[in-house]
């Protein structure tokens, strides 16, 4: 159990640390509380009154040998240092959140959504790999932050489901790019729960990222099987949540 102590500090801590480091769990070490003070980078007196604190509250044992003192760590204070290394493992190796989501305003597109979508290149694959032909338009969101672009650049990184590119008589069309999303429109501040897209509908809109396109990162584009527009009485100008579903 972690040490929940308000007296427990980064001191104490430091000289468990030292302990351990030195061979102070089997073995009684020989430090002066002057070797202390340049362990903690404070004065001796410091010193003197953490190592009182351990000895007190049974994290370090200390016996006196004429003149100097040998200490070693208890169960209780190897305990302490047992628990943060466990937390510090889990966090450091726990599996990145996936968790992605951006804010935004949507906006009128170019509308080449509508052309794209309609390319039997395209609608092939979206309903093979999808399970739909998306309505021929795509929903734009413009992002309003920073941090919110910048996620939009990353999202290349994140695992996503394929659509190649094709060629036709006229012309090659580069590959897609598919994730999952839900959709919240963000009114007052506050989301709109009847606008959680948590139905059948919602699990088949997709954030799209093209190979070719002429919008910047600053701008989404999202798909589905009707127009979401209409579907779920959005209009131009309105604030929408859209998260990323693993």
């Amino acid at each position: 159990m972690i040490v929940r102590d308000k007296n427990f500090n980064y001191f104490h801590f430091l000289v468990l640390v030292h302990l351990l480091e030195n061979g102070g769990r089997d073995n009684y070490l020989e430090i002066t509380s002057s070797q202390i003070s340049l362990i903690i980078n404070r004065s001796q007196q410091t010193a003197s009154k953490v190592l009182l604190d351990l000895e007190r509250d049974s994290y370090i044992e200390r016996v006196k040998n004429n003149k100097k003192f040998g200490m070693k760590l208890t169960e209780a204070g190897f305990e302490v240092l047992r628990d943060v290394y466990d937390l510090l493992k889990k966090s450091i190796e726990k599996p990145i959140d996936k968790l992605v989501q951006f804010r935004g305003k949507i906006v009128t597109g170019m509308g080449e959504g509508a052309y794209y979508m309609s390319l039997e290149g395209y609608k092939k694959q979206f309903l093979r790999k999808l399970g739909y032909e998306p309505f021929p338009g795509t929903l734009n969101v413009k992002l309003e932050d920073k941090h919110y672009i910048n996620s939009r650049r990353d999202l290349i990184n994140h695992p996503s489901i394929y659509i190649e590119g094709f060629k036709n008589k006229d012309r090659t069309f580069g590959w897609v790019k598919c994730y999952a999303a839900t959709i919240l429109q963000e009114v007052r501040g506050n989301y709109n729960s009847d606008m959680h897209l948590e139905n059948n509908k919602a699990k088949e809109v997709h954030i799209l990222l093209l190979e070719r396109t002429h919008h910047d990162n600053s701008l989404i584009e999202v798909i589905g099987p009707q127009s979401i527009k209409d579907t779920y009485n959005l209009k131009n100008g309105d604030s929408v949540i859209i998260k990323m579903r693993n």
